[in-house]
């Protein structure tokens, strides 16, 4: 009865493994199409991530974006977009992801949709 005991246990803890590990790498893969949303913001500064090419940061009086390129979101334009962005101007953007403040976690910037009330198209 001790060995099948240890085996239900065992599986039991086998299989809770596996199920967080197909919902957490379910939700990378479905990240942009669940919480994909266009919002308008007001740069307040940018940064460069590092001496990183293809990552950076944008302050706004209420959040803090990535510019990142990304395998996931099928990103890589974020050295094109990142020349864009200027303090003090007004952006409709689009970006994909969650954003937790006590957690490094931000949103992604995938696209820019205008720059002050301007259409924006990508050259």
């Amino acid at each position: 009865m001790m060995i099948s005991s240890k085996i239900v246990k065992l599986s039991v803890l086998a299989g809770f493994v596996i199920i967080l590990f197909v919902i957490v790498f379910g939700y990378v893969f479905f990240e942009p199409y669940l919480t994909e949303e266009e919002i308008t913001i007001t740069v307040i500064n940018k940064e460069r991530f590092g001496k990183e090419s293809g990552k950076y940061f944008i302050f706004t009086a209420n959040e803090v974006f990535t510019n990142s390129n990304n395998y996931y979101h099928s990103k890589s334009n974020a050295d094109r977009l990142y020349p864009y962005f200027r303090a003090g101007a007004d952006y409709r953007v689009k970006v994909v992801g969650v954003y937790i403040p006590f957690i490094p976690r931000f949103r992604n910037i995938i696209a820019i949709k205008s720059i002050n009330g301007v259409e924006f198209r990508e050259p």
